[in-house]
C-alpha cells in the first residue's frame, strides 16, 4: 500500500460511523466501473488473508 492509500485509510478511521458507510458505499459503487482486470483472484486472495489473519489474532 502507497504512503498516500495509509493515510486515507488512518483518516477513514477517524471519521463517524455513519460517514465512514457513505464512503464506503461510494467506493463500493465506483468500484464497479473498475476495467475487469483490477479485481483478479490473486489480488483479492492476498488481502482476504493478511484480514483474516488480524481478525483471528484479535479474537485469540
Amino acid at each position: 500500500m502507497s504512503e498516500t492509500a495509509a493515510k486515507l485509510q488512518a483518516m477513514f478511521e477517524t471519521l463517524p460511523e455513519d460517514e465512514q458507510h457513505e464512503l464506503l458505499i461510494l467506493l463500493l459503487q465506483r468500484s464497479g466501473q473498475l476495467p475487469a482486470t483490477a479485481l483478479t483472484d490473486a489480488a483479492l486472495t492476498g488481502p482476504a488473508d493478511k484480514l483474516f489473519q488480524e481478525l483471528d489474532a484479535e479474537g485469540s
